[in-house]
Protein backbone atom coordinates (compact mmCIF):
# COMPACT_ATOMS: atom_id res chain seq x y z
CA UNK A 1 0.00 0.00 0.00
CA UNK A 2 2.93 2.62 0.74
CA UNK A 3 4.61 1.71 -2.70
CA UNK A 4 0.91 2.20 -4.55
CA UNK A 5 0.67 5.73 -2.55
CA UNK A 6 4.89 6.64 -3.30
CA UNK A 7 3.88 6.45 -7.29
CA UNK A 8 1.18 9.24 -7.44
CA UNK A 9 3.43 11.86 -7.53
CA UNK A 10 5.53 10.45 -10.18
CA UNK A 11 2.54 9.79 -12.60
CA UNK A 12 1.36 13.41 -12.15
CA UNK A 13 4.92 14.47 -12.43
CA UNK A 14 5.55 11.96 -15.76
CA UNK A 15 1.69 13.29 -17.25
CA UNK A 16 2.96 17.53 -16.83
CA UNK A 17 6.30 16.32 -18.65
CA UNK A 18 4.59 14.81 -21.47
CA UNK A 19 2.10 17.59 -21.61
CA UNK A 20 5.14 20.17 -22.08
CA UNK A 21 6.64 18.33 -24.33
CA UNK A 22 3.50 18.31 -26.34
CA UNK A 23 3.67 22.01 -26.30
CA UNK A 24 7.17 22.44 -26.84
CA UNK A 25 7.16 20.69 -30.06
CA UNK A 26 3.46 22.83 -31.27
CA UNK A 27 5.82 25.60 -30.31
CA UNK A 28 8.71 24.43 -32.02
CA UNK A 29 6.58 23.68 -35.47
CA UNK A 30 4.81 26.99 -34.96
CA UNK A 31 8.33 28.47 -34.87
CA UNK A 32 9.59 26.55 -38.38
CA UNK A 33 6.02 27.40 -39.92
CA UNK A 34 5.98 30.88 -39.18
CA UNK A 35 9.65 30.96 -40.35
CA UNK A 36 8.98 29.37 -43.55
CA UNK A 37 5.87 31.65 -44.04
CA UNK A 38 8.09 34.57 -43.39
CA UNK A 39 10.82 33.24 -46.25
CA UNK A 40 8.50 32.55 -49.12
CA UNK A 41 6.54 35.56 -47.92
CA UNK A 42 9.55 37.51 -49.11
CA UNK A 43 10.92 35.17 -52.08
CA UNK A 44 7.05 35.88 -53.16
CA UNK A 45 7.05 39.18 -52.99
CA UNK A 46 10.62 40.20 -54.84
CA UNK A 47 9.28 37.75 -57.57
CA UNK A 48 5.58 40.21 -57.86
CA UNK A 49 8.20 43.20 -58.17
CA UNK A 50 10.35 42.20 -60.57
CA UNK A 51 6.99 40.64 -62.56
CA UNK A 52 5.78 44.49 -62.45
CA UNK A 53 8.78 46.04 -63.46
CA UNK A 54 9.20 43.56 -66.67
CA UNK A 55 5.51 44.66 -67.41
CA UNK A 56 6.33 48.12 -66.71
CA UNK A 57 8.98 47.77 -68.87
CA UNK A 58 7.12 46.06 -71.61
CA UNK A 59 4.18 48.82 -71.25
CA UNK A 60 6.80 51.73 -72.16
CA UNK A 61 8.54 49.74 -75.08
CA UNK A 62 5.19 49.41 -76.34
CA UNK A 63 4.56 53.37 -75.56
CA UNK A 64 7.68 54.28 -77.25
CA UNK A 65 7.19 51.99 -80.24
CA UNK A 66 3.41 53.91 -80.60
CA UNK A 67 5.09 56.90 -80.66
CA UNK A 68 7.41 56.19 -83.20
CA UNK A 69 4.75 54.86 -85.59
CA UNK A 70 3.05 57.99 -85.05
CA UNK A 71 6.09 60.30 -85.73
CA UNK A 72 6.77 58.11 -88.71
CA UNK A 73 3.30 58.64 -90.34
CA UNK A 74 3.11 62.36 -89.98
CA UNK A 75 6.83 62.70 -91.73
CA UNK A 76 5.54 60.46 -94.65
CA UNK A 77 2.12 62.64 -95.06
CA UNK A 78 4.11 66.03 -95.11
CA UNK A 79 7.13 64.79 -96.95
CA UNK A 80 5.65 66.53 -99.93
CA UNK A 81 5.16 69.97 -98.11
CA UNK A 82 8.34 70.11 -97.18
CA UNK A 83 9.80 70.01 -100.80
CA UNK A 84 11.96 66.48 -99.45
CA UNK A 85 10.62 64.86 -102.59
CA UNK A 86 13.28 66.98 -104.30
CA UNK A 87 16.05 69.38 -103.79
CA UNK A 88 13.21 72.03 -102.21
CA UNK A 89 13.08 75.42 -103.16
CA UNK A 90 16.75 76.96 -103.77
CA UNK A 91 16.52 80.97 -103.31
CA UNK A 92 17.04 80.90 -107.18
CA UNK A 93 14.24 78.72 -107.78
CA UNK A 94 12.65 80.59 -110.66
CA UNK A 95 8.77 81.66 -109.27
CA UNK A 96 5.78 79.35 -111.27
CA UNK A 97 3.01 81.65 -112.69
CA UNK A 98 0.74 80.14 -109.83
CA UNK A 99 2.97 82.14 -107.30
CA UNK A 100 1.04 85.50 -108.89
CA UNK A 101 -2.59 84.30 -108.52
CA UNK A 102 -4.24 84.97 -105.78
CA UNK A 103 -6.52 81.95 -106.12
CA UNK A 104 -3.81 79.80 -105.48
CA UNK A 105 -4.17 77.25 -102.09
CA UNK A 106 -2.12 75.59 -100.39
CA UNK A 107 -3.79 73.24 -98.13
CA UNK A 108 -2.78 72.61 -94.11
CA UNK A 109 -2.76 69.66 -92.17
CA UNK A 110 -2.17 68.89 -88.79
CA UNK A 111 1.17 67.26 -86.86
CA UNK A 112 -0.41 65.96 -83.97
CA UNK A 113 1.86 63.53 -82.83
CA UNK A 114 4.69 66.02 -83.46
CA UNK A 115 3.20 69.06 -81.91
CA UNK A 116 2.50 66.60 -78.75
CA UNK A 117 5.42 64.88 -78.60
CA UNK A 118 6.96 67.18 -75.73
CA UNK A 119 3.56 66.35 -73.40
CA UNK A 120 4.42 62.33 -73.77
CA UNK A 121 4.56 60.54 -70.19
CA UNK A 122 8.08 59.35 -72.05
CA UNK A 123 9.89 62.29 -72.80
CA UNK A 124 12.36 61.41 -70.94
CA UNK A 125 13.66 57.67 -73.17
CA UNK A 126 13.00 60.65 -75.98
CA UNK A 127 16.47 61.48 -75.89
CA UNK A 128 17.64 63.39 -78.67
CA UNK A 129 14.43 63.18 -81.03
CA UNK A 130 13.09 66.10 -78.72
CA UNK A 131 14.49 69.07 -79.89
CA UNK A 132 14.47 68.24 -84.12
CA UNK A 133 10.82 67.52 -83.57
CA UNK A 134 10.57 70.50 -81.72
CA UNK A 135 12.39 72.50 -84.70
CA UNK A 136 10.03 71.06 -87.55
CA UNK A 137 6.66 71.93 -85.48
CA UNK A 138 8.22 75.45 -85.45
CA UNK A 139 8.83 75.61 -88.78
CA UNK A 140 5.47 74.23 -89.61
CA UNK A 141 3.98 76.54 -87.36
CA UNK A 142 5.57 79.93 -89.08
CA UNK A 143 4.62 78.62 -92.51
CA UNK A 144 1.10 78.40 -91.71
CA UNK A 145 1.25 81.98 -90.17
CA UNK A 146 2.77 83.09 -92.70
CA UNK A 147 -0.07 80.72 -95.00
CA UNK A 148 -3.22 82.95 -92.66
CA UNK A 149 -1.87 86.23 -93.36
CA UNK A 150 -1.68 85.95 -97.22
CA UNK A 151 -4.56 84.40 -97.27
CA UNK A 152 -6.34 87.07 -95.16
CA UNK A 153 -4.49 89.46 -97.67
CA UNK A 154 -5.77 87.39 -100.63
CA UNK A 155 -9.26 87.58 -99.61
CA UNK A 156 -9.20 91.15 -98.13
CA UNK A 157 -10.53 92.69 -101.64
CA UNK A 158 -12.60 90.79 -103.51
CA UNK A 159 -13.10 93.54 -106.69
CA UNK A 160 -8.74 93.58 -106.75
CA UNK A 161 -8.78 89.95 -106.99
CA UNK A 162 -11.26 89.70 -109.94
CA UNK A 163 -8.44 92.41 -112.11
CA UNK A 164 -5.66 92.10 -109.92
CA UNK A 165 -3.37 94.70 -110.48
CA UNK A 166 0.81 94.39 -110.85
CA UNK A 167 1.35 95.55 -107.45
CA UNK A 168 -1.13 93.20 -106.21
CA UNK A 169 0.30 90.23 -107.62
CA UNK A 170 3.52 91.54 -106.60
CA UNK A 171 2.74 91.14 -103.19
CA UNK A 172 1.15 87.70 -103.54
CA UNK A 173 4.31 86.97 -105.50
CA UNK A 174 5.95 87.96 -102.48
CA UNK A 175 4.47 86.41 -99.91
CA UNK A 176 4.82 82.95 -101.87
CA UNK A 177 8.28 83.16 -102.22
CA UNK A 178 8.69 83.72 -98.62
CA UNK A 179 6.51 80.54 -97.72
CA UNK A 180 8.83 78.48 -100.72
CA UNK A 181 11.84 80.13 -100.59
CA UNK A 182 12.52 81.73 -97.32
CA UNK A 183 10.42 78.78 -95.11
CA UNK A 184 9.97 76.01 -96.81
CA UNK A 185 13.91 76.47 -98.42
CA UNK A 186 15.81 73.65 -99.73
CA UNK A 187 18.74 71.37 -99.95
CA UNK A 188 21.45 74.73 -100.53
CA UNK A 189 19.32 76.95 -98.31
CA UNK A 190 21.70 78.95 -95.99
CA UNK A 191 19.29 79.69 -93.13
CA UNK A 192 17.28 76.84 -91.52
CA UNK A 193 13.96 76.35 -92.86
CA UNK A 194 11.57 73.43 -92.77
CA UNK A 195 13.14 71.20 -95.34
CA UNK A 196 16.41 71.27 -93.27
CA UNK A 197 14.57 70.96 -90.04
CA UNK A 198 12.43 67.65 -91.91
CA UNK A 199 15.63 66.11 -92.72
CA UNK A 200 17.09 66.80 -89.46
CA UNK A 201 14.09 65.17 -87.38
CA UNK A 202 14.02 61.88 -89.93
CA UNK A 203 17.40 61.46 -89.28
CA UNK A 204 17.10 61.98 -85.62
CA UNK A 205 14.19 59.25 -85.70
CA UNK A 206 16.06 56.50 -87.96
CA UNK A 207 18.77 56.71 -85.15
CA UNK A 208 16.38 57.01 -81.55
CA UNK A 209 14.42 53.89 -83.60
CA UNK A 210 17.75 51.88 -84.19
CA UNK A 211 18.57 52.23 -80.85
CA UNK A 212 15.02 51.03 -79.48
CA UNK A 213 14.87 48.21 -77.52
CA UNK A 214 12.92 46.92 -74.15
CA UNK A 215 14.28 47.78 -71.26
CA UNK A 216 16.60 45.17 -69.31
CA UNK A 217 16.59 44.59 -65.83
CA UNK A 218 19.62 46.18 -63.83
CA UNK A 219 22.24 43.89 -62.95
CA UNK A 220 21.88 44.90 -59.10
CA UNK A 221 18.66 42.57 -59.31
CA UNK A 222 20.56 39.20 -59.43
CA UNK A 223 21.54 40.17 -55.85
CA UNK A 224 17.45 39.82 -55.48
CA UNK A 225 17.15 37.20 -57.36
CA UNK A 226 19.98 35.31 -55.17
CA UNK A 227 18.43 36.27 -51.79
CA UNK A 228 14.82 35.30 -53.06
CA UNK A 229 16.11 31.84 -54.04
CA UNK A 230 17.92 31.35 -51.26
CA UNK A 231 14.69 32.30 -49.33
CA UNK A 232 12.51 29.73 -50.88
CA UNK A 233 14.96 26.58 -50.51
CA UNK A 234 15.51 27.96 -46.83
CA UNK A 235 11.81 27.92 -46.53
CA UNK A 236 12.19 24.22 -47.81
CA UNK A 237 14.91 22.96 -45.75
CA UNK A 238 13.19 23.85 -42.55
CA UNK A 239 10.24 21.86 -43.90
CA UNK A 240 12.06 19.21 -44.31
CA UNK A 241 14.22 19.09 -41.36
CA UNK A 242 10.47 19.53 -39.20
CA UNK A 243 9.03 16.60 -41.14
CA UNK A 244 12.45 14.07 -40.97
Amino acid sequence: MPKAHNCAPHAIMSGEMTEISKWSEWAEISTVLAATAGLWALWFAWVTYVMSVCQQNKDEFQALRSIVSGLRAELAFIKDWTGTGGKGYSEGTPPPDDWSQPSRLIWKFEIGAVSNLTRSPYLYRLGDIVEPFVQLNLWVSKLFQLYDEYRAFANSNPGVRAAPPPWYTNVILGFNVMMHVSLIGGADSKADCLYKAYNTATSALDRFEARLKPTKLPLLFWIGHVISVLCFASGVFLLYMLFH
